[in-house]
C-alpha cells in the first residue's frame, strides 16, 4: 500500500492506484496499512554519492525525506547477503534477498513512524 499527501484532504492509503481511505495525519495513514498486516511502500533510487552510484546499493525516501537504504554485501563470508537499515530509529538487518531488505525497510520506517516500537 501506498500513503500520499492529499493536500487539504489530509493523508490517503492507496492501493493498486485507487484512494482506499483518508486521515488526518500521516501517523493515522501508517497505523491504517501496519494494522491491515501490509507496510508502506517507499521511494526506491539508486543510492548517489559523490555523484556516483555503487552497484547493488539503493536509498529509500519518503515525501522526499531519505529514510533507509539497502546494499548488497559483495566480498567477504557474507558475500551475496542483503544489508537493510532504516535511518530513523536505527533499525537494520542482514538478509538473503533485496526483496526482504526492501520490506525490512519498509516495516521498520512502518512501525517507526507510528510509534509501534517506543516502550509504552
Amino acid at each position: 500500500m501506498k500513503v500520499r499527501f492529499a493536500y487539504q484532504r489530509g493523508w490517503q492509503v492507496v492501493e493498486n492506484g485507487h484512494a482506499i481511505e483518508t486521515f488526518d495525519s500521516k501517523v493515522e495513514a501508517f497505523a491504517y496499512v501496519l494494522a491491515r498486516g501490509a507496510r508502506v511502500w517507499l521511494q526506491w533510487e539508486r543510492t548517489v554519492i559523490a555523484g556516483r552510484s555503487p552497484p547493488y546499493d539503493f536509498s529509500a525516501s519518503f515525501q522526499q525525506g531519505d529514510v533507509g537504504r539497502i546494499m548488497k554485501t559483495l566480498h567477504g563470508p557474507s558475500a551475496g547477503t542483503w544489508f537493510w537499515t532504516c535511518h530513523d530509529g536505527g533499525a537494520r538487518g542482514t538478509v538473503e534477498t533485496k526483496d526482504e531488505a526492501v520490506a525490512g525497510v519498509e516495516v521498520a520506517y512502518s512501525r517507526r513512524v507510528t510509534g509501534a516500537d517506543l516502550p509504552r
